[in-house]
């Protein structure tokens, strides 16, 4: 039986949903604070994140699970029939 992704693919995955996220994180932080001077978020709890706050947690998620998922079927080993 073939994997249904190639392990590459998914490493490629990973890494391409990681760096993203953390791109995306520091570009609407960055954007945040030169546009009003504060990151959400902050001041004692009082300003609430903005929906663009979440968009980075999922693709750092998403780039968790791909890697999870390429190291667990890297470890499984196939069972050949006699």
């Amino acid at each position: 039986m073939t994997p249904r992704f190639p392990l590459g693919d998914l490493v490629a995955l990973s890494v391409v949903s990681m760096t993203g996220a953390a791109l995306m994180a520091w570009a609407q932080m960055s954007a945040f604070h030169a546009a009003y001077g504060f990151v959400c978020g902050s001041q004692a709890g009082l300003l609430a994140h903005c929906p663009a706050c979440y968009v980075p947690v999922a693709l750092l998620a998403s780039g968790l699970s791909s890697l999870a998922h390429a190291a667990s079927a890297r470890r499984r080993v196939l069972r050949v029939r006699t």
